[in-house]
């Protein structure tokens, strides 16, 4: 099966890179000189290996890998205190892909886990109603999201609705394929989701808090027995996450959140790659890194930090 196949491929590639130093030779070179060219030809020959390899993996990936359904539960709804303590009413809104629609979390009427988990405790500690409401696209890559749910975006921000006072966008983990299919670079990825940011800041008001979690996907387990696959995808993460941290200095009211430290097993879900309820919700193992949101009130210019 495949298992067998990737073990050979593995063979074969150091085989090759064990030969590379090797082959005829027509005339006699100088010692550094040959060292040289031994040295480049591994270097070669292990790189080609490498890129070989991860592509077979990549490949498996796509061709084993089935999805999980995403939950049947309400997109929005509304979190709040008590009556008695309760001022106002504002709203969040989560753009993004299948991580920001649930998916990964029990198929329960509760809809998503994470939207609701940051509401509630965003509604606590404001002690206002906290209205808020999921636009997501399953796979999704910035420019799929930014085409497809602007509109939506200005429905919820309408005449009638609270006042959108942060928008958290989830995004990357469908954009690092296209670098693979397409060759796009993290540069483009950076300006793709600048003009999603300036757009949607256009429609909720240039005042809301726009916050950027990083993906912290190359810890999931799926990747972890894929060598080398696994330690590409981890650079690749973190070149695609230092993206929305220059973004987060370059535009305003920008926030980058910095993925956890530590992580647990049972915060992955069953494919491997989304996290459960649990890496979604619980504040020391969130695998969706909000830590720290944060969300301008009402009152003017008064920012409130919250810890999630």
């Amino acid at each position: 099966g495949f298992r067998h196949l990737e073990v050979w491929m593995l063979r074969r590639c150091l085989t090759t890179v064990a030969r590379a130093g090797g082959g005829p030779r027509l005339k006699p070179q100088g010692p550094k000189k040959g060292l040289w060219r031994m040295t480049t030809r591994v270097i070669g020959s292990a790189a080609l290996a490498t890129t070989a390899l991860t592509g077979w993996q990549y490949y498996r990936l796509r061709t084993e890998y089935r999805p999980l359904t995403p939950p049947k539960g309400a997109m929005s709804g509304i979190e709040g205190p008590s009556e008695s303590d309760c001022k106002d009413e504002c709203q969040i809104l989560f753009i993004g892909d299948s991580l920001v629609i649930g998916i990964g979390c029990p198929d329960r009427a509760e809809g998503p886990v994470f939207a609701r988990h940051i509401s509630r405790v965003a509604a606590q500690a404001l002690r206002r109603r906290v209205k808020w409401k999921v636009l997501g696209v399953d796979g999704g890559d910035v420019q799929t999201i930014r085409q497809s749910l602007l509109e939506d975006v200005r429905k919820a921000a309408a005449n009638g609705q609270p006042k959108v006072t942060a928008v958290v966008i989830m995004c990357g983990l469908n954009d690092y394929k296209r670098l693979i299919q397409e060759g796009r670079l993290p540069s483009a990825f950076k300006e793709d989701l600048r003009l999603l940011i300036r757009n949607v800041k256009e429609i909720v008001g240039q005042e809301a808090r726009v916050v950027l979690p990083a993906l912290p996907v190359d810890r999931a387990p799926l990747f972890q027995p894929l060598f080398p696959m696994n330690v590409a995808l981890y650079k690749v993460a973190k070149v695609w996450d230092h993206q929305k941290r220059l973004l987060s200095g370059e535009e305003q009211s920008v926030e980058f959140v910095a993925e956890p430290e530590h992580y647990d097993s049972n915060d992955w879900a069953i494919d491997g790659i989304h996290p459960s309820e649990k890496g979604t919700k619980f504040p020391n193992g969130s695998l969706l890194c909000i830590t720290d949101v944060f969300i301008f009130t009402l009152e003017g210019t008064q920012s409130g930090l919250i810890t999630l």
